[in-house]
């Protein structure tokens, strides 16, 4: 594990450093499903921080589900580390990480504009060839690539979207400082798919290896279209959650095994 990101002077709790830490060799396959994590004396020695606060860290990953403990023989990695995206909720990347207690990053790949294709458009609400921005990102948690996002926005609607997109990870702050624009309402589809060669490099995965398959058009206040989005999310470390009510509106939830089923 790699220690050293660790820093007595900031203003972030050890224990949430220590957690991350773990998180982070986790998340990057340094420690595998199964296998045996440094006991708390050894990480304590390691780090030169209190068994103590090595054991709130480890706690915290225990009840998250990241860990597990056997006894007398050690604490291990569990078969199955999530990130979890509530379906319920209309809100950013970087908001939702964060309130798992992971760091979120965003990097953008590529911007350019083109001509809207007739699905586009059709989502969009605009005409067939209107231009419209292509913005490609990759969405990490603790430093780990787990989708890449293609989103697309009309270029009339947001001029200069494409250079303010250089400046700030989050699209949903720009449309709403920029453009007095807030997303409050999306359709959403989820289902099974293969890693296109494009998300397939920028994720580290085998071309066609499975992957969760999203499209979402996000509508504004006025209930116009804002972005059509489309995004390739790696399988086995993302789930969603929903809640479901007899008589009411459901959302359908799809989960992808470590085989590549599906779960409707």
């Amino acid at each position: 594990m790699d220690i050293t990101s660790l820093d007595k002077n900031s203003s972030e709790q050890l224990y949430l450093q220590i957690r991350r830490m773990v998180l982070k060799a986790i998340r990057q396959q340094e420690l595998l499903p199964g296998q045996r994590i440094p006991s708390v004396n050894e990480l304590s020695r390691d780090t030169d921080v209190s068994r103590m606060t090595i054991r709130q860290a480890l706690q915290a990953l225990l009840s998250e589900g990241y860990l597990y403990t056997v006894p007398g023989k050690g604490t291990f990695v569990a078969e199955r580390p999530y990130v979890e995206q509530d379906l319920q909720h209309l809100q950013g990347w970087s908001e939702e990480i964060r309130a798992q207690g992971m760091r979120p990053s965003t990097r953008l790949v590529s911007v350019e504009t083109q001509p809207a294709d007739r699905l586009i458009a059709h989502n969009l609400n605009l005409p067939q060839g209107a231009p419209v921005f292509r913005i490609v990102r990759v969405r990490a948690a603790d430093e780990f690539p787990l989708a890449v996002e293609r989103a697309h926005l009309s270029c009339e609607r947001f001029p200069g979207l494409d250079r303010l997109v250089q400046s700030s990870p989050s699209l949903y702050s720009i449309l709403r400082q920029s453009f007095g624009v807030v997303p409050v309402r999306a359709s959403q589809f989820i289902e099974a798919g293969q890693a296109d060669q494009q998300a397939a490099d920028l994720l580290n995965l085998a071309y066609a290896a499975p992957v969760l398959v999203l499209e979402r058009i996000s509508y504004s206040t006025t209930n116009d279209p804002v972005e059509y989005v489309t995004s390739m999310t790696r399988s086995g470390f993302v789930r969603y959650k929903t809640e479901l009510s007899a008589g009411g509106n459901t959302v359908r939830q799809v989960t992808i095994p470590q085989d590549g089923s599906t779960s409707l």
